[in-house]
């Protein structure tokens, strides 16, 4: 798995095989999920990443800290 981050577009994108895109599913929230020929999912487009990326770390430290809390 390979993960490329674009500042310009705020695109995250996560390369999970080496096949080449044949097409791609907009999931929805910018999500898009890219098939090659055999309908397997070979990448998954992240736009406006940084919403996601904030989001995910925020919730990751309000887990940590209720985890920590409660030992």
């Amino acid at each position: 798995m390979k993960t490329t981050y674009s500042k310009d577009a705020d695109a995250l994108l996560i390369k999970l095989h080496d096949a080449k895109p044949h097409y791609g599913d907009d999931i929805g929230d910018g999500i898009i999920i890219h098939y090659d020929k055999n309908d397997h999912p070979v990448e998954v487009e992240i736009l406006h990443a940084k919403r996601y990326l904030v989001n995910w770390l925020e919730q990751a430290l309000d887990v940590k800290s209720i985890s920590s809390g409660s030992a």
